[in-house]
């Protein structure tokens, strides 16, 4: 989803939470219906427990934290505009003259995707901790580690300093 060199990461979280004190996690029912095909989702839940393994925190049925997912897609257009020149060659010793100049405009459509993390602190069903990366589509975008590579760059600032 995330193209790394080209993505836009922001996050933001509640100050007033003790991030020590959130030990597990689990996926809401929402997050593990993202619609998107089979092989993407398991590659986004993977990653996303890994990193948060990786953090200390254990996976359970009882979580402390839901994580809860979206995705957005948007289809959008482009323009690179060039200016070609038309140039003459003459003479006997291969002068160049410079010729009508002639705008040249290139339509490029794309598609954007934002995948959107929330951390929810279950028993009070409140937003704690919010991530979120932007990019262009494109199919390499989607292997497992860029994929892997995306998630880390939003989950980079859970827990919160």
């Amino acid at each position: 989803m995330l193209s790394c060199s080209s993505s836009k990461v922001v996050s933001d979280y509640d100050d007033t939470i003790n991030f020590s004190e959130y030990k597990t996690y689990g996926f809401s029912n929402k997050a593990k219906q993202i619609p998107v095909d089979d092989m993407v989702k398991t590659r986004l839940l993977n990653s996303i427990s890994s990193n948060l393994t990786s953090k200390g925190l254990t996976e359970s049925p009882n979580p402390d934290l839901l994580v809860d997912l979206a995705i957005k897609t948007e289809k959008k257009k482009d323009y690179s505009n060039t200016n070609v020149n038309l140039s003459t060659v003459w003479g006997k010793k291969w002068r160049f003259r410079t010729g009508v100049g002639k705008p040249y405009s290139k339509q490029i459509n794309y598609t954007e995707g934002t995948l959107i993390i929330h951390l929810v602190d279950r028993a009070k069903d409140v937003l704690v901790w919010k991530g979120s990366g932007s990019g262009i589509v494109k199919e390499e975008s989607l292997k497992k580690e860029n994929i892997a590579m995306g998630i880390n760059k939003i989950l980079e600032s859970y827990p919160p300093q």
